[in-house]
């Protein structure tokens, strides 16, 4: 009777365990709190290329001469595999503030400076405040995890501007980079308190986390809000608000600024990342 080969039995159930994570993460759509969207199909592959891979294995390793099995060598790939099985799974909480993410700062001005992030020419816009910047990426298209989805025109129902998750980016795109067309409109919009100390007492964003490319270039997206209401929510609170949009300059250049009317805490609330693109 043959002998498995220790060496490559070892290969084998890596390979079948990394594929195997791939999977779960991937039915799962755990992966999205990782990658961007159009990542996607390149993992599905590299799954399905490892699992192909490891078949092949089994039917060596009943013919390959046995050897002794040097762990060392497997370290890198054992370690990430003892570590998924201690990892919990969570989206970016918001109280990751701005200095706990990869979010670049600059001057406290609002620039608009050119982007060459596609072939359409979009065009990157960042509002900074007091040392935070919060990024906005323009462009006509945004990912809702699904797909790619044109976007030209606001969400707006009874005169009402509707901003939600999947047309997050796009919407404050065209708002801030219009405030004389935006003025004086209603807008619903829901995400998480930000607050600096730089800021005034009764100004606060309203944003959301943006992610590019992974998890590791989350960045807060968000507009500037402003409400008379004392019991302002705290830093990380989840809430609803709707207002009415204003011209207000800010470090000597114009933006628009919500002022809210009504709000609240969302209890339920969709914490799914917002795409660029």
């Amino acid at each position: 009777m043959k002998k498995l080969n220790a060496d490559i039995m070892l290969k084998i159930v890596i390979l079948f365990a990394i594929s195997g994570f791939y999977f779960k993460i991937i039915i799962s759509n755990e992966i999205l709190l990782y990658v961007h969207p159009r990542i996607l199909p390149f993992i599905i592959f590299a799954m399905i290329f490892m699992f192909i891979i490891a078949l092949f294995l089994v039917t060596e390793s009943l013919y390959k001469r046995k050897k002794k099995v040097r762990f060392k060598s497997y370290v890198i790939f054992i370690i990430p595999l003892i570590m998924i099985f201690f990892m919990e799974s969570a989206t970016a909480k918001s109280e990751i503030k701005s200095n706990d993410i990869n979010i670049p700062t600059s001057s406290n001005t609002i620039s608009n400076n050119s982007n060459n992030r596609s072939a359409t020419g979009d065009q990157e816009k960042s509002i900074i405040n007091n040392g935070a910047e919060f990024e906005l990426y323009s462009g006509k298209t945004e990912s809702d995890g699904g797909g790619t989805v044109d976007k030209k025109e606001l969400d707006i129902k009874d005169n009402v501007i509707n901003v939600n998750s999947k047309n997050f980016v796009f919407s404050l795109d065209e708002i801030l980079g219009n405030p004389d067309k935006y003025e004086g409109k209603e807008i619903e919009i829901t995400g998480f308190v930000y607050k600096d100390k730089n800021l005034k007492e009764s100004e606060f964003i309203i944003g959301r986390f943006m992610m590019v490319c992974c998890a590791a270039d989350l960045q807060i997206a968000g507009i500037r809000c402003e409400s008379n209401n004392k019991e302002l929510y705290n830093n990380d609170t989840w809430i609803k608000l709707k207002g009415k949009i204003k011209k207000d300059v800010f470090e000597g250049a114009v933006e628009p600024i919500i002022m809210v009317e009504q709000v609240e805490k969302d209890s339920n609330p969709d914490t799914s990342y917002v795409y660029p693109f």
